[in-house]
């Protein structure tokens, strides 16, 4: 019996079935669809391990309808009244799944990594009440070793201790510590553990958020991971990063953030406990909005909707950095248009890679901008790993999220959008000093690439969208 025919059809049934249930994302599906046609039946596996997006509207309906109800109280809140252009956009975020834009806060940005490192040790020593830790990465090292060894102190003195980690990111923590801290009272979990996901599409959405609440008072938002590299001390070199940290009732929704990720992780079920919401309001009065985004939030992931709405909202100025460059189209186009208008729009990215697609897939996607009057920079000075937009001065974008597909589509990630000429200003200095460490990446330079960049641009763009 022939089995090649057998295997035709076959593999034309997969295609189909894969063309059906990914029609709402037709880029990656022509992608998936060329590797299925070259390796038959195999790449339909790495498809339905991989690559699968459709899972995500019954996969995370739990979580979406446990988040749900999760509601704060509307008596500790109060909502600020911004400008009729601004509050359009707060109100249209708040519908795609962010927060209530919340005044009464005050933010400090942070784009130093010794700066955020001291100022989150210090407020992690003055807990009284609780701490809660949620890192896409903690490493075993001096760095992640003192976190642990403050968490520990904190949990013997009777403050209530939760850390979350994602289990990739992180891979395992230092086991004396860990025992010890579960001794001493603390709750340890990991994100999407891959021995109980081998066979679940599941296993690519991670949880790349950033965040730790102090008492519920206090909120570092950033895209800090913990480990000494993110101080300056791993090959990289100087580490580039951005934070904010804020006081303020906004902080209560960070902590839902936090107790939903947690609840869903452990199944112990703390969000609904009014005492965990302790914000309050600060001698400041800037407007913040929380906004998050996952495969929990198909097709309302409100970090997206941020990007796209600060790109659209700004008229002069548009400045963003990025590690991995891979804006959706909505992002790309209005980039492209505010540049032809005469917007000043400018991108920084790094100079290498910290993955192996990342470098030359960077300048595939910086190509579509410049050609349209974008101007890219590369970063020299180490590595730059924050993920920060500004807008006009006062859009203010800050986070854990890339602006690239996999932020987009599959990881949990975790923003903070500020309104306020203030910590515009600071963002702006802050890249402005940037500039000073980098040079410009132009579209000449981009065309003449040689044979093998060009190779390498295609396979780097082609693996960053199957990926």
């Amino acid at each position: 019996m022939d089995i090649l025919p057998i295997i035709i059809v076959l593999n034309a049934i997969f295609i189909l079935a894969a063309m059906y249930a990914e029609r709402a994302n037709p880029q990656m599906l022509v992608l998936w669809m060329v590797l299925m046609g070259t390796l038959p039946l195999i790449g339909f596996i790495l498809y339905l391990m991989f690559g699968q997006t459709f899972y995500s509207r019954y996969a995370f309906k739990r979580k979406r309808d446990d988040d749900a109800k999760s509601m704060i109280d509307p008596d500790k809140v109060r909502k600020f009244g911004l400008d009729p252009r601004s509050d359009g956009m707060s109100q249209a975020l708040e519908r795609s799944g962010a927060s209530q834009c919340l005044g009464g806060n005050d933010v400090r940005y942070v784009s130093e990594s010794e700066d955020f490192f001291d100022s989150l040790f210090e407020a992690m020593e003055k807990a009284e009440h609780h701490l809660f830790l949620e890192y896409y990465i903690l490493r075993k090292d001096a760095t992640g070793r003192r976190i642990l060894e403050i968490l520990i102190e904190k949990a013997k003195a009777g403050v209530m201790v939760r850390l979350l980690v994602d289990e990739v990111g992180t891979r395992n923590l230092p086991k004396d510590l860990k025992k010890e801290l579960k001794k001493a009272g603390g709750k340890v979990y990991t994100f999407h553990k891959i021995s109980t996901l081998l066979l679940s599409a599941k296993k690519n959405n991670r949880n790349h958020r950033k965040i730790a609440v102090i008492d519920g008072k206090k909120a570092f938002v950033s895209g800090y991971n913990i480990g000494d590299e993110y101080l300056g001390k791993g090959k990289f070199g100087h580490w580039r990063d951005a934070a904010v940290i804020i006081e303020g009732p906004i902080v209560d929704c960070y902590t839902r953030v936090f107790l939903q990720d947690w609840r869903y992780a452990s199944f112990e079920d703390l969000v609904n406990d009014r005492d965990l919401y302790c914000a309050e309001e600060s001698g400041k009065d800037i407007p913040v909005q929380e906004t998050h985004g996952g495969p929990d939030m198909p097709g309302t992931n409100s970090i997206h909707m941020q990007y796209v709405s600060i790109a659209t909202a700004s008229r002069e100025q548009i400045w963003l950095t990025t590690p991995y460059l891979g804006p959706s189209d909505a992002v790309l186009y209005q980039l492209r248009l505010k540049a032809l208008a005469g917007a000043d729009v400018r991108v920084i990215i790094p100079d290498i890679g910290d993955h192996v697609f990342v470098y030359w897939g960077n300048r595939y996607c910086a190509s579509r901008l410049m050609d349209a009057g974008v101007k890219v920079y590369e970063y020299h000075d180490g590595f730059i790993h924050a993920k920060t937009m500004v807008g006009d001065g006062y859009y203010c974008a800050v986070g854990s999220a890339n602006i690239d597909p996999r932020s987009m589509n599959l990881n949990f990630e975790c923003n903070a959008m500020v309104y306020s000429e203030e910590v515009g200003k600071q963002m702006t200095q802050a890249f402005e000093k940037d500039l000073e460490r980098c040079t410009e990446y132009t579209m000449e330079m981009y065309r003449n690439r040689t044979g093998i960049q060009r190779i390498k641009t295609f396979l780097s763009r082609f693996a960053a969208e199957l990926l």
